[in-house]
């Protein structure tokens, strides 16, 4: 048994190896990834857009921004996100109704869900190769053709103000602290009734038509498809999706030492600290870092407490949740940074990245999704790069990326207990 399971550990590394994807693009700027699989007969479409993009006003030049141009008043940027995801999920699509929609995609023997995220929302299409014709024409209604009109907006703010009024104040508290951690370098409004009745139909409406770009797009394609046909579907489907035009949205910018919140204390019946240091990399060095810090720390700081959360445009927050002050947060952070890391923790940390990229592998269509968010956001390292972090630029990014002056922190405060010290052992380097 044991020399059959040494065989297994060897002959893995070479069985878990990345498939390699096909790629082409339509004249429209559509980027298409295919990765063949004719094992069994099935199909898989992902669809990838990106929110729409945002004209910074702001005093001094920001990196990347083009121009100073207001629009929209700041307020209506927060909500426009859960709002549009709503919207876009509800609405009439081509020439269906959403019910008739939904009526055809069950029909077919197919499902199909619409997700999103800090960078964009994603569409996914699953169901049998015999219906890919079918597959591929009722994703392109459902994401390039959105019926958008009033009464769906209404019934969906009605339905989001009475998910606030139902999760309470702390769980609201909650959600807008995450919220806001998905672009920290700007001022977006809390998630509110009132933020939320201040979004209106033609709001709306700039937004998802800024989104809804074909060069702002990825459709990755899986299964038992051969790069012809997947060529052939995509341009009759997706041949005439054309750029609807959409006017960016203005938003303000904070300035380079505001990234930093007051904190926000809510009464609550049990006390609980959460503080996050919000992060970006400033190039593909540091972006190879970042990743490796962002496996490391919660297994050196403990998972139960320790997350990363990811946000928009590269952006990654280290969170400390606990049953205890700030300043004890502080001060485990800042033993840490004090100590520094070592050779061996940079080891570990590229180990944790090896493992991850193999389990990739074990799944073609997470790989998929993988390189589709790679070909549209470029925010992943390349294995060169990550092989190329040495221990001083590990040292260094942790450092930047534990700079306290730009923490912010979360309180819920009970009179009830006082909030215990954590006990953190730093190890001796």
């Amino acid at each position: 048994m044991r020399f059959l399971l040494a065989i297994f550990l060897l002959v893995l590394p070479l069985i878990a190896q990345p498939v390699p994807s096909q790629s082409f693009q339509l004249q429209n700027g559509l980027r298409v990834l295919l990765l063949e699989n004719h094992q069994h007969p099935l199909i898989r479409l992902q669809l990838i857009a990106v929110w729409a993009p945002l004209e910074i006003r702001a005093a001094s030049p920001i990196p990347g921004v083009q121009g100073i141009v207001p629009s929209l008043p700041s307020h209506s940027q927060s909500p426009l996100q859960p709002l549009a995801l709503g919207v876009l999920d509800k609405c009439s699509v081509g020439n269906r109704s959403r019910k008739a929609f939904n009526r055809a995609v069950e029909e077919r023997g197919l499902s199909i869900q619409l997700s999103g995220g800090p960078d964009g929302p994603i569409w996914n299409l699953f169901g049998g190769s015999p219906e890919a014709e079918s597959a591929f024409s009722l994703l392109a209604d459902a994401a390039t053709r959105p019926i958008l009109e009033g009464g769906d907006l209404d019934a969906l703010r009605l339905h989001l103000i009475h998910d606030l009024h139902d999760q309470g104040r702390q769980e609201v508290a909650r959600i807008n602290f995450y919220h806001l951690l998905e672009r920290p370098d700007l001022v977006l409004e809390p998630i509110t009734e009132k933020s939320l009745g201040q979004v209106y139909l033609e709001d709306l409406q700039r937004s998802i038509m800024a989104t809804l770009r074909p060069d702002r797009a990825v459709l990755a394609i899986s299964g038992d498809l051969n790069l012809s046909q997947a060529r052939q579907l995509t341009q009759l489907n997706f041949g005439t999706w054309n750029e609807w035009g959409g006017e960016p949205i203005s938003i303000a910018a904070k300035t380079d030492r505001a990234l930093a919140c007051p904190p926000l204390i809510v009464p609550w019946d049990r006390a609980e600290t959460t503080l996050a240091l919000p992060f970006r990399a400033t190039d593909g060095t540091q972006r190879a870092a970042l990743d490796l810090l962002s496996l490391w720390l919660p297994r050196y700081l403990g998972s139960n407490r320790c997350t990363i959360r990811t946000g928009a445009v590269g952006w990654r927050s280290l969170i400390l949740t606990a049953e205890a002050p700030e300043t004890s947060l502080r001060e485990v952070l800042l033993a840490l940074k004090k100590s520094g890391l070592n050779p061996k923790d940079l080891e570990q940390a590229k180990a944790l990245w090896n493992a991850g990229r193999r389990a990739l592998a074990l799944h073609p269509q997470e790989q998929l999704s993988f390189a589709a968010k790679e070909k549209l956001w470029g925010t992943e390292p390349s294995e060169q790069e990550i092989q190329a972090v040495d221990l001083a630029i590990f040292n260094a990014t942790l450092q930047a990326w534990l700079d306290l002056d730009s923490a912010r922190v979360l309180t819920f405060d009970s009179e009830q207990k006082p909030l215990p010290r954590v006990n953190q052992t730093v190890k001796t380097k």
